[in-house]
């Protein structure tokens, strides 16, 4: 490993979302931000969107995006063009969304991957054996996919700022027809006649699954988190702490997602309403 750990992980929950699905992204970064203090602690960050469609840089490309997403605004999805790598992932009320950050820009890639993938396999091995690879046909595929029994249940992106790096993954708790929700979209947004520059080759919904649809156990986005800091805390050193973020880090981190990224972000109702058009 690349970088070493000389001080506890901060465990922080930011709780749950229900507004601009943009907003628990903004936490990230601000967090980040903060890491410019000398001495700054790595942080564990943990939140949940209720609910929205997270998309990929690449998904911008797709033909009928407009119209997936006013349908699935119908639908009660918001959506946010988000700043991590990869394609479109939704969120809900049984995805648990962790980002670990450091205040490191040199780690590599893969050893930032690696390490959290460590985190991974110690946090949730009370559910079965972890495995991590491309999941192919599954939705936002990428090569660390992670699943259970042959069936991913999550994935992971990082993002590079100028005083910490984010390594973002949601973990796909109990079981809803996510997979499904995947193939419509990608169907509605015109995914089959596009020969180039495609998000994803192609999607099959039954590549994915959750820790409850597949222990057969009745598991809750509050036992994950509790088991996650119980077994991660055996290893590493972790302090759970309040969430709070400086109100002009945040006010720093909005502005630069929006209007530096220009990365958009509408609710369900926005996206529903008669007169919204994406952003040219």
């Amino acid at each position: 490993m690349s970088f070493s750990i000389n001080q506890p992980f901060k465990w922080m929950d930011s709780g749950t979302y229900q507004g601009s699905p943009l907003e628990p992204l903004v936490q990230d970064e601000a967090l980040a931000a903060g890491m410019r203090d000398l001495g700054s602690p790595p942080v564990i960050h943990l939140w949940v969107y209720d609910q929205g469609l997270y998309l990929g840089r690449r998904d911008a490309k797709l033909p009928h995006l407009e119209t997936a997403l006013r349908q699935f605004g119908h639908d009660g999805f918001g959506c946010v063009l988000r700043s991590s790598g990869g394609a479109c992932v939704p969120l809900d009320a049984g995805v648990l969304n962790l980002a670990c950050l450091l205040p490191d820009t040199s780690i590599s890639i893969d050893s930032f991957f690696s390490f959290v993938a460590e985190l991974l396999q110690v946090g949730l091995r009370d559910y079965g054996s972890i495995q991590f690879g491309e999941v192919a046909g599954s939705y936002c595929a990428g090569e660390y996919d992670f699943s259970l029994y042959g069936k991913k249940i999550g994935g992971m992106a990082q993002r590079r700022t100028r005083f910490g790096s984010i390594l973002q993954l949601c973990i796909q708790v109990d079981e809803r027809p996510r997979g499904e929700w995947m193939e419509r979209f990608y169907q509605l947004a015109g995914l089959d006649e596009m020969e180039n520059h495609k998000p994803i080759p192609r999607i099959d919904g039954a590549t994915v699954g959750s820790i409850a649809g597949l222990t057969k156990k009745l598991v809750t986005v509050d036992d994950v988190k509790a088991r996650l800091l119980s077994a991660i805390r055996t290893e590493w050193p972790v302090t759970p702490t309040p969430f709070h973020v400086q109100d002009d880090l945040q006010r720093e981190a909005q502005h630069h997602l929006s209007s530096r990224l220009h990365l958009f972000s509408y609710t369900a109702k926005e996206l529903a309403a008669p007169d919204w058009k994406l952003p040219e």
